[in-house]
């Protein structure tokens, strides 16, 4: 059946003026879209045929989408929309993250999104937003360092952080090294609640575990406690070319 163009206006405008019509109209329009791309990708590749369809969820003005999407008997199509609604989640993804660090709890982060995206995410949901960053940054922590760095600067950093529904400003220690090359290095960051010399034992003692057997010049403030600390875990560095300032 052939419909015209005033016609098919005149159905879209039926439905959208229904309950959840507008969100209605939005599935009709991306499995058509998807169906027609099949249909276009079946034409060039001889090959393979369609085989039916598959139930995946999407989100659309703050209602859930049940789209039917194309599949081929081979299963090598995979619809170009779905790749730019997948980026588009993976997107909110990283703006949740950096909304976290800026200092927004779980629920303002829920809040702000709902206002935004008309898509309301609970705490847990925000939460699980994180779990790819946490991924990466545990990656990062636990990478793979050098034998030997000629120069450590070593300090602790303050900064507010929530715990346990209250914010205090807690220590963050943190490692730079300078190696061979004089290129500079961040080794590690570490959080602990307060600054002492058995915190830097522990913070120095996964450089060991992560590859560094050896340091130079380690750079630090008058911590007390501290130089003994470090050469508790890196003994060999009371050399004549190894000094604590």
């Amino acid at each position: 059946m052939q419909l015209s163009k005033t016609q098919i206006t005149a159905l879209l405008t039926e439905v959208a003026s229904q309950e959840d019509g507008f969100n209605e109209v939005i599935r009709m329009s991306f499995e058509a879209l998807m169906k027609a791309e099949r249909q276009e990708y079946l034409l060039q590749t001889a090959e393979d045929k369609g085989n039916g369809f598959r139930q995946v969820r999407a989100y659309g003005r703050g209602k859930m989408l049940e789209l039917r999407v194309p599949r081929t008997r081979e299963g090598n199509f995979y619809p170009i929309l779905m790749s730019v609604l997948r980026d588009q989640e993976e997107e909110c993804r990283k703006i949740a993250f950096e909304l976290y660090g800026a200092g927004l709890t779980t629920a303002q982060v829920g809040g702000l999104f709902e206002k935004l995206y008309g898509r309301h995410y609970s705490k847990s949901s925000v939460s699980r937003m994180f779990d790819y960053a946490r991924e990466e940054v545990l990656g990062w922590l636990m990478r793979p360092l050098e034998e030997y760095y000629p120069i450590v600067y070593i300090d602790a950093l303050f900064w507010s952080t929530r715990r346990d529904g209250s914010v205090s400003k807690e220590a963050y220690y943190t490692i730079l090294g300078v190696k061979s090359d004089r290129r500079r290095e961040v080794l590690a960051i570490v959080n602990f609640p307060t600054e002492s010399a058995g915190g830097w034992a522990e913070a120095l003692g996964s450089l060991r575990k992560r590859g560094v057997k050896r340091l130079g010049l380690v750079v630090a403030d008058g911590l007390s406690g501290l130089e003994t600390a470090t050469a508790r875990v890196f003994p060999g560095r009371r050399s004549k070319n190894a000094w604590f300032i």
